[in-house]
């Protein structure tokens, strides 16, 4: 139930006045004429002495001080008779807001669901203070703050609990759309996989090569967004198949591979196109047993650039890679022995056919990177702090955008 506190104020209440009672889980919360709560200084700063189904009971902190209020339920009836008042504070105004025990993060949550929601608008516990200071003349700590913003954001931007009819309602609105959702023995949250009819349709129109990735959520529960993306006939990025797990491991990508040969199939010449994740690579060989995996040769870049490489060298690797003959590489190749015969070694840790265009068995086209599936990746770079609903909702609107 939500209660509206208005700013500190002194009480214009009279003794022998009525007002109603208000039952939130078992406890009394005191509503004049059931539109104000008496204030401030009685909701936030006045200890309650006596709460019960007849009596409510309430004085300052400070002992040496007067303010009090005292009310009695009428018989037969749920109204509180107001029997002894006495209005102004004799203490001083710290004395007063020492203790806003009744300020509670479930009460305070409330105040700040208009604000959460855009997704773009993040809500610090330092914002809010100040807001309720401002507004309320209420000073709460940093982490009634922070549990306020915990409580009231699964409330306007969804949690895990509603994920199932969240898919449910995709795939009504979005015909052909594949989803689905695995949970442990103890009904928890595991994998969930899902992709647009739009993108599965489209997909036959796609040059036959998928650049997979996958990037950290920063939300509650955090977790792996998953993205798979390819290009179509104008060279444009499209956005193929999400999934979210818990991490990245050889099951959760296992999953992820058995969801998408399930919503897209495979192809003819079908090439994988990824970093040097060995749980990728698992999760291919092990689905897609007939499909080749090839690796980022900017990935390949910055391991050499981690050891200490030559720049001469890592630009002899660039065209090695990036050449179309097989003879233009071989030269590019007997070039690096020459210079570094350690770092020609570590190249040839992972065949030429993984990195190098000429000796692929397939085609790659254009695509030697994974520059395409990591643009992607910044699609929902600003809402991976959103609870997993909202964030979803964000990746459906730009999505949209990029389609429009």
């Amino acid at each position: 139930m939500a209660i509206d506190v208005v700013e500190a104020k002194p009480i214009t209440e009279k003794v022998l006045q009525t007002f109603d009672s208000i039952q939130v889980k078992g406890q009394s919360i005191i509503d004049i004429n059931n539109e104000l709560v008496l204030s401030i200084q009685v909701l936030e700063s006045a200890p309650v002495v006596r709460s019960s189904s007849t009596r409510y009971s309430l004085k300052c902190n400070d002992d040496r001080c007067e303010w009090c209020v005292r009310a009695f339920r009428i018989k037969d009836s749920t109204l509180f008779k107001i029997v002894k008042i006495k209005k102004n504070h004799d203490c001083s105004v710290n004395t007063m807001k020492v203790d806003q025990r009744h300020a509670t993060s479930k009460l305070i949550s409330d105040y700040i669901i208009d604000n959460l929601q855009d997704p773009r608008f993040e809500v610090t516990p330092t914002f809010f203070m100040a807001e309720m200071q401002k507004l309320h003349g209420l000073d709460i700590g940093y982490h009634k703050a922070w549990r306020a913003i915990q409580r009231a954001s699964p409330l306007i931007r969804g949690t895990y609990e509603l994920l199932s009819s969240y898919l449910y309602m995709m795939k009504s609105k979005n015909p052909e759309t594949y989803t689905n959702i695995k949970i442990d023995d103890n009904n928890r949250f595991l994998y969930m996989f899902y992709a647009y009819g739009s993108s599965i349709a489209g997909w036959n129109h796609c040059r036959p090569v998928i650049a997979i990735d996958a990037t950290f959520l920063k939300s509650k529960y955090h977790g792996v967004l998953m993205i798979s993306v390819s290009k179509d006939v104008n060279n444009q990025i499209f956005p193929l198949a999400f999934g979210i797990t818990e991490s990245e491991n050889n099951n959760s990508y296992e999953c992820y591979f058995s969801e998408l040969r399930n919503a897209i199939g495979s192809r003819d010449n079908l090439i994988f196109l990824l970093d040097m994740n060995e749980s990728i690579t698992h999760g291919i060989t092990n689905v897609y047993p007939e499909s080749h995996h090839e690796i980022c040769i900017n990935h390949l870049e910055q391991n050499l650039k981690r050891r200490k490489v030559k720049i001469e060298v890592i630009k002899l690797f660039q065209s090695a890679a990036r050449v179309y003959k097989r003879k233009e590489f071989n030269l590019y190749v007997s070039d690096i022995t020459k210079f570094d015969m350690e770092t020609f070694d570590y190249l040839m840790e992972e065949p030429p056919e993984k990195w190098a265009r000429s000796c692929s068995p397939r085609r790659r086209y254009v695509m030697l990177t994974t520059n395409i599936v990591e643009s992607m990746n910044s699609v929902p770079l600003e809402a991976r702090e959103l609870p997993i609903l909202r964030m979803m909702d964000f990746i459906q609107v730009k999505l949209r955008r990029l389609v429009l």
